[in-house]
């Protein structure tokens, strides 16, 4: 008889390997018997949905910038120099030498059609690193929460010891409000979708603060710590972009460190 589903959720990256082996310890799933929806809505993933959107090949991330210039560099000699664009920021400002930044507007289809990108943040690369050894590993944003849920739920609801991971970047190894809201609105989904699911106290708590947060999103996003920080900045576009809901239903994956669409 198959277990039943477990959903457990990591609030930072540095979280990530204490999670996967609880789930190992109590529930015997290996690593690879982990879907794991990673989310770092301000502002990482909601760029890497937006650029797959925009007809991007591939986005390839890495968790250090110099990681980055090093892999553009080959990805440009094998596919030519004006196919690659390398991305990313430290401490929500451009990293100097780069071809942009960390905003999902800069990514347009005009600048990211056809091309890869390499890209470098301060929080949500790095939690993909964390997450590399989970079987399957899908990108999650306010902008594509319910494909994200449904997506997860069909691939555990076909596994025989299933185990679902919400894996939040945070914010400099930290809890962030806008991370955990976007978790629980998955949970909740997934929930609804298989039924009686068994959740772990990390995750009841991301649905009790997306119950909080409700719907009004974007009020959320410019409140939040990490929110006020990008509005410093002049990034208030940014928030209100990364709080539109459900507009695409594309479902981005990492397979082999590479994020395409799935």
């Amino acid at each position: 008889m198959r277990n039943s589903i477990c959903v457990d959720i990591a609030l930072s990256h540095h979280e990530v390997p204490l999670r996967i082996k609880d789930i190992h310890r109590l529930r015997g799933a290996d690593p690879g018997d982990i879907f794991c929806g990673l989310i770092d809505i301000l502002r990482a993933t909601s760029t890497i949905v937006t650029a797959l959107g925009n007809c991007c090949l591939a986005v390839h991330p890495h968790s250090s910038p110099q990681a980055a210039l090093d892999s553009a560099k080959i990805l440009r000699q094998e596919h030519g120099y004006a196919n690659v664009l390398l991305g990313g920021e430290q401490n929500a400002k451009p990293i100097p030498g780069f071809d942009g930044g960390n905003s999902p507007l800069e990514y347009t289809h005009d600048r990211i059609g056809g091309r890869r990108l390499v890209l470098s943040t301060s929080n949500g690369t790095k939690t993909l690193a964390a997450v590399s050894k989970c079987g399957r590993v899908f990108i999650a944003a306010f902008s594509n929460l319910t494909a994200v849920a449904q997506k997860l739920a069909e691939e555990a609801g076909r596994h025989e010891n299933p185990a679902i991971l919400i894996a939040c970047s945070g914010r400099e190894g930290g809890y962030c409000e806008e991370d955990t809201a976007a978790a629980g609105l998955i949970i909740a989904k997934v929930r609804h979708l298989l039924g009686k699911i068994e959740l772990s106290d990390s995750a009841r708590a991301a649905v009790r603060t997306a119950e909080h947060v409700g719907w009004d999103i974007a009020e959320t996003l410019r409140n939040c710590t990490w929110g006020k920080h990008l509005a410093r900045h002049g990034l208030g576009p940014d928030i209100e972009f990364c709080a539109k809901t459900d507009w695409t239903k594309a479902v981005p994956e990492m397979i082999d460190g590479v994020i395409e669409q799935s």
